[in-house]
């Protein structure tokens, strides 16, 4: 027990960006985001450098991962599969300046291979997962306050999925429209059907688009249909 309490005040610091890294990624269901930094923290030497850099890959994991679940879109604000490819890539660059020559260029390369490359395996399984999986609630869910969510049957086909709610409460069309506006949504032309159209993009590389196609049914009654494009 000395010799794990001694391990503990001389490392203390790696721990640091690893729980900075939970914090940020685990309650939003986006517990890879942990794995750069903890390769980074392992490989790290000094405690000065491995702060600093655990602050800058927490820092961009928090840009990757917040501005999402906040409900806000826009071509600055990284898509969900962006996180597990384009993160481990930003974060082995920011990592490779700062690696600690006295561990030998053989090894440093060897955990930022690990780190890009476990991204790379993580995004193919999310890609070919989604390719027969229904969106997930891409700022149309949880519902606006007031309005109750009765989730549909949805639709698969072409390799393509649509989810499918009906909203029900006071001025239910009004609230919904305003509620999309306010996640980022933009309006679109209407379809042949006379359903109303919004759709919103974002992604840093490649463009991810989510539109929502929304039926009145009554003054109090609204069905969505959203779908990744």
């Amino acid at each position: 027990m000395p010799i794990l309490g001694d391990a503990v005040r001389t490392h203390w610091w790696r721990f640091v960006p690893v729980g900075a890294a939970a914090v940020v990624c685990v309650p939003t269901s986006s517990p890879f985001g942990l794995v750069p930094v903890v390769l980074w923290c392992a490989l790290a030497r000094t405690r000065r450098t491995g702060l600093v850099v655990g602050a800058v890959l927490v820092a961009l994991l928090a840009w990757f991962v917040l501005p999402r679940e906040l409900g806000f879109g826009g071509p600055w604000v990284p898509s969900y599969v962006e996180l597990f490819w384009l993160y481990p890539v930003l974060a082995a660059l920011v990592c490779l300046p700062a690696v600690p020559r006295d561990r030998g260029i053989g090894s440093a390369v060897l955990v930022l291979t690990t780190m890009v490359a476990t991204g790379l395996l993580a995004t193919a399984v999310v890609l070919l997962g989604q390719l027969e999986s229904k969106p997930g609630d891409e700022g149309v869910l949880p519902a606006p306050a007031g309005l109750k969510a009765t989730e549909g049957l949805g639709h698969c086909g072409s390799g393509n999925c649509s989810r499918e709610v009906t909203l029900k409460g006071d001025r239910a069309p009004d609230v919904l429209r305003a509620h999309l506006e306010s996640r980022g949504f933009t309006p679109r032309p209407a379809l042949d059907s006379g359903d109303e159209r919004v759709c919103r993009a974002d992604g840093l590389v490649f463009t991810h688009e989510v539109c929502a196609e929304s039926r009145t049914l009554t003054s109090t009654e609204v069905r969505v249909v959203w779908y990744v494009n």
